[in-house]
């Protein structure tokens, strides 16, 4: 029989977690006042503000997880879908 580890792993670590974290939003923040130094040809009015590649990836995202909500709720099945019919 296997054996399950009951301290998680590394990812699962409160350091770790907040590492990451850091690095996500360190990330971010550079990606943001880079903008600052990048002078962009810009094709349409609405993609010249600051920010403006932060705010559409952020939506996008947030889109793509609320439309994988509602196709998780329609596309479902019961938890003894697969159970012996008897």
């Amino acid at each position: 029989m296997q054996e399950t580890k009951k301290d998680g792993g590394y990812f699962d670590q409160p350091a770790t977690k907040k590492l990451l974290w850091r690095i996500l939003w360190g990330t971010c923040l550079v990606s943001v006042v880079l903008e600052l130094f990048i002078e962009r040809k810009t094709h349409f009015p609405i993609d010249n503000f600051f920010g403006f590649y932060a705010v559409l990836g952020f939506v996008a995202c947030t889109a793509c997880i609320l439309v994988a909500k509602g196709l998780g709720f329609f596309l479902k099945k019961k938890v003894d879908y697969y159970a012996d019919d008897e």
